[in-house]
């Protein structure tokens, strides 16, 4: 039987990547000021720049020439509970299962801002919207489905902003983005096993548009909106096969393909209220229309490869409230909570996302009147979640348990106004 099931997979794992599915990789960490308070009510502004990523009209709360940089480091724990009465390789005798899946990340945003006159404000936002990284110890169950991963895409988005009077502000932009994608699987269940990556890169351009309104004193609504992306990917699908070891009759090799891919477009609502001279509440909604991606199919491909992702939407709901403590410092909470675009269904070990609660506080510190320096941690609750996924007839099955922290690091400075 183990003589069997081993050529199964040699022969059977390079005719297609995986019936695999991904989950929603969309970075929200592009703000330490948003990261303390869960990113209540970002898409109406407060004292922070970094609400353009939300909404482009946040330009147009600055006095003078501003500038603000943000680093996040993002700390995932990701394993499965492995079903081994419902995973193929167990007969085989690999039981493993992958280990710690997530990798740290950095995620980086920067912002500037600057009036023009009183009524015109120019801006740009460097941010890395989309990105993740998993990998898997070997051997494992699920190594034919997953490997490596990664996704990472860099954004510039220069807006302009215009200012109608003191209740309504607008802008729009345009988004400049790179994305890149690196997926490994392996072909036989080894501890050195033949493999297959697909890579690929692109770059294209989207658009960005957003309003505020300041209805009454102390009170903020904005709604901001990030256009979906179409992406053509060109790169390669390499077989690294040892010799010796026959997979199929695909020789080993780089092989250029193509792939479309529309990342989603996002609507963000936010809501700011303050309440008396210290206290203000936010709220926040954002959806995004992650049901755009289903199966991605990769043309050139020898193997006829394509990959079934099968995303729902994604939603994201928050509140928070921010305290002013004295002149130098402010200090906020929030909480949010996620629902997963990946549905029980259709969820894997390559981004084992889920449902998930975020937990959220932090801090702005005014070094003077020019300089704020922004703190912000979370700590993300996932839901633990079935995962049982079939890749070439070979099938791996268990319980993802996930959770993350999260720490932001901020600084604004202000030139002058």
């Amino acid at each position: 039987m183990r003589a069997s099931l081993f050529a199964s997979v040699l022969a059977m794992s390079v005719a297609e990547i995986a019936t695999a599915h991904a989950g929603g990789f969309a970075v929200r960490e592009q703000s330490a000021y948003g990261q303390g308070s869960a990113f209540a009510g970002m898409a109406a502004p407060g004292d922070s720049i970094s609400s353009m990523f939300w909404n482009p009209a946040a330009v147009t709360i600055v006095t003078g020439m501003t500038v603000e940089g943000n680093l996040t480091a993002v700390f995932p724990r990701s394993k499965l509970d492995v079903d081994l009465s419902r995973s193929t390789l167990a007969a085989l005798g690999i039981t493993g299962n992958g280990g710690n899946v997530g990798e740290i990340g950095i995620a980086p945003g920067a912002y500037f801002a600057m009036p023009v006159n009183d009524r015109l404000y120019l801006g740009i936002s460097f941010n890395a919207p989309y990105g993740f990284s998993t990998t898997s110890d070997r051997p494992w169950v699920g190594m034919i489905s997953h490997l490596d991963a990664e996704a990472l895409s860099l954004n510039a988005t220069p807006v302009v902003g215009f200012k109608f009077n003191d209740v309504i502000s607008a802008a729009v932009g345009m988004q400049i983005q790179y994305f890149d994608v690196d997926i490994a699987t392996a072909l036989a269940p080894t501890a050195n096993p033949p493999r297959q990556r697909l890579e690929g890169d692109s770059t294209d351009v989207g658009f960005v548009a957003g309003i505020t309104l300041t209805p009454f004193d102390g009170t903020t609504i904005g709604v901001g909106f990030r256009s979906s992306i179409e992406q053509s990917l060109d790169g390669t699908q390499t077989f690294d096969i040892p010799v010796r070891t026959p997979i199929g009759t695909i020789p080993a090799g780089a092989y250029p393909i193509s792939a479309d891919v529309t990342l989603p477009e996002t609507i963000s609502l936010g809501l700011r209220q303050r309440i008396n001279e210290s206290f203000t509440m936010m709220a926040g909604m954002e959806w995004t229309n992650w049901s755009r991606i289903q199966t991605v199919p990769f043309s050139g491909s020898p193997a006829g490869s394509s990959l079934a992702l099968n995303f729902d939407d994604g939603w994201f709901f928050s509140v928070g409230g921010e305290y002013k403590f004295n002149p130098e410092w402010t200090f906020r909470a929030g909480l949010g909570y996620e629902i997963s675009p990946i549905t029980d269904e259709d969820r894997s070990m390559r981004l084992p996302d889920a449902d998930r609660v975020w937990a959220s506080i932090g801090a702005s510190y005014n070094w003077n009147e020019r300089l704020t320096v922004d703190f912000g941690y979370s700590h993300i609750f996932v839901d633990d979640a079935p995962v049982d996924e079939t890749t070439s007839n070979i099938r791996y099955a268990g319980t993802a348990e996930g959770s993350a922290d999260i720490i932001s690091l901020g600084v604004r400075y202000k030139f002058g106004g």
